[in-house]
């Protein structure tokens, strides 16, 4: 287990995936030199999207920083960034064991039909729900029900996949992949409900897109221009109160530059994972269509950042960032200051806008009522995840504070779980046995109801007719 995590840990990413997408492709009787271009395509447009990504990011962190600042936000639990999660779940034994167990419960589930995806391609973005399997462990004291709290999240992980997956193809563009990071998919569901509200009040058909909004405006509709003007806006905001000062504006403009540079070098990028898939895709069409394969569905877990930063997404995104920060001091039963996983929230829309078709506002609408009960879900943890943190290391940065992850912890779907297997000793079978209920009375109305519940998702009926 520590040889794996070591592995991981050495090459990242960037290596791990096209190494994985490889040997998949081999499997899949891709030939080997396709095979071999594809996941080299796939390796170069993955460590592309981390420079992007540590540019902005690099650019917006300060600035979500001064505008913290200049609100003077003062709540007692503070947003250390993922890492901290990350942290918790690694130096731990329940961190290390499931890299292993996940890995081989992932093989079974997907060999044997219980889930269409192919989870093994995304094997580092565990930590995201199995640190919600340390905290059932540091509250209860069993290592066992931490291991079975982490297998209900991973299941449900992998229906919210085979559910988002015809959409995330559709409106991203990349055929037979999906998402299994629970921080861009995890508010997916909860965005079909909004979705169904808002088309019945009617607000949903108010068409704040990339094309409408190319038709109206023209060039200032353009994906750099768009960008340029966010990041305009988002740096004035945060930096309201000196805006006299000529060092400011240099810093407003170099951050609209950054997200207008970002929104200009996405589609470029972006089609290197277009090549690093299209071996596989053409494979798997051939070998379908000639009844090689005997599953009618397969999706592969690709990491988020192939989403990451289509227009719709990194401004709806950027949008939400100021209004999270709002919605954290006005709303009642919130002591979390969002704050270093702030700027990863166009990670954290992916599934939404994918539900939602590409309609900035209606995103921006769920996305906000999403965060509202992933912000008390967060809160609520607040103490066990400051006593996991301070349990292998993390520095508190002030006495009485409490910190936290945003990113892992606005989870409202894993806290649900992490409550069940929580709860006092006296009723903790009963309610551990309802989640596995709930989970299976869901899984099979899903595949009941497969299609109608994955256009309700977001996916057109004539792409899954052409797909399926």
């Amino acid at each position: 287990m520590q040889t794996l995590k070591l592995v991981l840990d050495l090459f990242g990413p960037s290596i791990i995936v096209p190494l994985v997408v490889f040997v998949l492709s081999l499997f899949l009787k891709v030939p080997r030199k396709q095979a071999f271009q594809g996941a080299l395509y796939m390796g170069i447009g993955l460590t592309a999207f981390n420079i992007i990504l540590g540019g902005l990011m690099s650019s917006l962190a300060p600035v979500v920083s001064e505008m913290v600042k200049n609100t003077g936000i003062n709540l007692p639990t503070i947003d250390v960034g993922w890492p901290a999660a990350a942290m918790i779940v690694y130096a731990n034994q329940i961190g290390m064991f499931y890299l292993v167990f996940g890995l081989a419960f992932d093989l079974v589930l997907f060999l044997t039909k219980w889930t269409d995806t192919f989870h093994p391609t995304d094997i580092w973005n565990y930590y995201q729900f199995v640190f919600w399997a340390a905290i059932v462990q540091l509250s209860t004291g069993s290592f066992w029900l931490g291991i079975l709290a982490a297998m209900l999240m991973n299941l449900i992980l992998l229906l919210i996949a085979d559910w988002l997956a015809p959409s995330l193809q559709e409106y991203y563009g990349y055929d037979g992949v999906t998402s299994t990071c629970y921080a861009p998919v995890n508010g997916a569901p909860f965005a079909v409900l909004v979705k169904w509200v808002l088309m019945k009040l009617r607000l949903h058909e108010i068409k704040l897109n990339p094309e409408d909004l190319r038709s109206r405006f023209g060039f200032w509709g353009e994906p750099v221009s768009m960008g340029v003007i966010i990041g305009l806006a988002f740096a004035i905001l945060a930096k309201w109160a000196n805006l006299g000062s000529v060092d400011t504006w240099a810093g407003v403009l170099k951050t609209a530059i950054v997200t207008g540079a970002v929104m200009a070098i996405y589609p470029a990028v972006s089609g290197l994972f277009v090549k690093g898939l299209i071996p596989i895709s053409q494979t798997l069409n051939t070998r379908l269509r000639k009844g090689e394969l005997k599953r009618k569905n397969f999706y592969i877990a690709i990491d988020p950042a192939v989403f990451f930063g289509e227009e719709a997404t990194l401004t709806s995104g950027l949008v939400l960032i100021p209004i999270i920060l709002a919605l954290s001091i006005l709303v009642p039963g919130n002591n979390t200051l969002p704050l270093a996983d702030l700027p990863a929230m166009p990670f954290m829309v992916i599934g939404i806008i994918a539900v939602m078709r590409g309609n900035i506002l209606s995103t921006v609408i769920a996305g906000a009522l999403w965060y509202v009960l992933g912000n008390w879900a967060n809160s609520d943890i607040a103490a066990v995840f400051t006593q996991a943190a301070v349990n292998v290391g993390v520095q508190i940065p002030a006495a009485g504070t409490m910190v936290t992850s945003w990113a892992i912890g606005v989870s409202p779907i894993c806290w649900l779980v992490y409550k069940a297997f929580a709860a006092p000793a006296t009723v903790r079978a009963l309610t551990i046995a309802a989640s596995f209920a709930v989970y299976l009375v869901v899984y099979f109305l899903f595949k009941r109801n497969r299609i109608a519940w994955q256009i309700a998702a977001g996916a057109s009926r004539e792409y899954l007719d052409r797909v399926n």
